[in-house]
């Protein structure tokens, strides 16, 4: 896991993007083995309440970048071992967002597992994937550095004048930042 931190930008974000939809696919698994009935809804669930299409798109961009900038300031700003808290946001977000999908726990469930499915090609793995990119980008980037949690001293300590993000990082947070944009459009219309 060392060597992640000192791999190129493209192979890290492909490493992490597998490894958070893997987890959040085993977790969606898992839950929907503990809860086989939460599709077996009707077809006429009850909509959520009902936002107009800016206060909701204004609501996604802002909650994703809340979760964006957990998981960037987690690991921009301390790593113990291997671990960084962004790496734990994302760990979360994982295990939540398939937890969640597997058990049918949406403010609107979902009909149908195929349902839940297009659901999250439309959405949901536009956003998923631009959290993993942008955990990715960040993750050799943290400014204190310990071997051990709790800290006993500090290995590497760095300054934000330090921490640079080469052009391919910076491509792999644009198109985070594109795949957010999306994916709060794609929403938008999907609940509007």
């Amino acid at each position: 896991m060392k060597r992640l931190y000192e791999m190129g930008a493209l192979k890290r974000t492909v490493i992490i993007w597998t490894a958070f939809m893997a987890l959040l696919w085993a977790v969606f698994g898992i839950a929907a083995l503990v809860y086989p009935d939460a599709y077996q809804l009707s077809e006429d669930a009850v909509p959520a309440g009902q936002m107009n299409a800016l206060s909701l798109f204004t609501y996604i961009v802002v909650m994703n970048a809340l979760v964006g900038l957990l998981i960037a300031g987690g690991n921009l700003f301390v790593r113990f071992g291997v671990v960084t808290p962004g790496l734990l946001v994302l760990a979360y977000q994982g295990i939540q967002i398939g937890w969640l999908a597997g058990t049918n726990g949406f403010a609107t469930p979902f009909s149908s597992v195929w349902a839940a499915h297009m659901a999250f090609l439309r959405v949901g793995l536009w956003e998923t994937s631009a959290y993993a990119l942008v955990c990715a980008v960040t993750l050799p980037k943290s400014l204190y550095i310990a071997a051990t949690f709790p800290a006993r001293a500090w290995e590497e300590e760095r300054t934000l004048h330090d921490v640079r993000l080469d052009k391919n990082e910076l491509a792999i947070l644009a198109v985070a930042i594109i795949f957010w944009l999306g994916a709060a459009v794609s929403e938008t219309l999907l609940l509007t």
